[in-house]
């Protein structure tokens, strides 16, 4: 069985030095070839908006855009909440490649699935 990592990150904007660090984690096992996921939920779904990532970074200097990148790259599923999404009317157009609105479905799928290793943020 494959190990595979989830990310679950609520952190929007209010909290940005820590969305970055989070997805500083998902980008590092991303480049160990691990299977990684991000969902976002919350507020953090708007780092899956294009241009909201541009100048943000945490505290020790890494780029929210940079990673995102990085993880692109690397194929990784980004799941967007659908009802976050739904919310803050925001539509699938408007999202970075990769990622994609998904239901809490999909998540809770992710999480019950003993494969996942399932990291909160």
């Amino acid at each position: 069985m494959a190990e595979k990592f989830l990310f679950i990150m609520s952190k929007g904007f209010e909290k940005a030095g820590g969305a970055t660090r989070a997805m500083q984690f998902a980008a590092l096992a991303a480049e160990q070839n691990k299977h990684v996921e991000i969902f976002l939920i919350d507020d953090a779904i708007h780092w899956a908006q294009l241009g909201m990532a541009e100048g943000i970074r945490s505290a020790t200097g890494e780029h929210m855009k940079e990673l995102l990148d990085k993880l692109i790259a690397k194929k990784t599923p980004i799941h967007v909440c659908k009802a976050c999404a739904d919310k803050r009317l925001v539509s699938q157009d408007e999202l970075i490649p990769g990622a994609v609105i998904s239901g809490a479905n999909v998540l809770v799928s992710m999480m019950v699935n003993p494969e996942y290793k399932v990291f909160t943020f």
